[in-house]
């Protein structure tokens, strides 16, 4: 379901705000059934590996909170608004998104999509109506078969708050001028590929992109504070830095 105030409707429910990247409460509602639960779960895990470290949905403190619930049709807000298997009410800063509890007969990845849905509403995304878009805000075949935002989803979220795109760059971090060296550290525990030797370049290269949950080493050049939401304490010399 599209916001009362109609499709063309944007709103950036978490704006930046100066800020290189925000963490989201996301609050699940003792009314959601237990059924639903894991659905919702991952629809916010498949919406974290698709907006990346950006924007990051957590169960714990967050920037914002978006409250997950669930209602019968005759209940508000669907009894205002009768169709729709979710409706997402934007209240600034702190969303609510609903689905209806009645809905029968959805299969699992139908819960998934009626969630990441409505998340995509809460990050400033309006529906689509056309089957012509790879979008999860599309109502069409194509759309309900979409698990997490889609690329162009993203790449629209990433539009509407003034980014480039999603990616973090190693230029993007706090600190990055203290970093004279970066090892991507591998899952057999020794330091895999080395990247971009300060020294010899002279600047912070934009090349190196971070991927979220993986661990580096880095070597600092003093000590210092490197991060984006919340920068850790690094010492001169290698560090073992988790990228999160």
């Amino acid at each position: 379901m599209s916001h009362p105030l109609g499709d063309d409707f944007h709103y950036h429910g978490f704006p930046l705000e100066g800020a290189k990247a925000i963490y989201v409460r996301a609050v699940i509602d003792p009314s959601v059934t237990a059924a639903h639960v894991q659905a919702l779960g991952e629809a916010i895990r498949r919406c974290n590996e698709a907006m990346g470290a950006r924007f990051l949905l957590v169960p714990d403190n967050g920037d914002y909170t978006i409250t997950f619930l669930e209602k019968r049709g005759n209940e508000s807000p669907f009894k205002e608004t009768p169709i729709g298997g979710g409706i997402t009410l934007l209240i600034p800063g702190n969303p609510q998104v609903y689905a209806r509890s009645d809905m029968q007969g959805l299969a699992y990845y139908e819960w998934v999509n009626i969630w990441a849905h409505e998340i995509g509403h809460c990050f400033g995304l309006a529906d689509h109506p056309k089957d012509d878009i790879n979008s999860v805000m599309s109502y069409q075949v194509s759309g309900r078969w979409l698990l997490s935002p889609s690329k162009e989803d993203v790449d629209s979220v990433a539009k509407l708050h003034g980014l480039k795109d999603m990616k973090v760059r190693l230029s993007d971090l706090d600190g990055a001028e203290n970093i004279e060296a970066v090892w991507h550290y591998d899952r057999y525990g020794s330091k895999g590929w080395t990247t971009w030797f300060r020294k010899f370049i002279g600047r912070v290269p934009d090349a190196l992109v971070f991927e979220p949950y993986e661990t580096y080493w880095v070597q600092a050049k003093a000590e210092g504070l490197l991060g984006l939401r919340v920068p850790l304490a690094v010492a001169p010399g290698m560090n073992r830095w988790a990228y999160l």
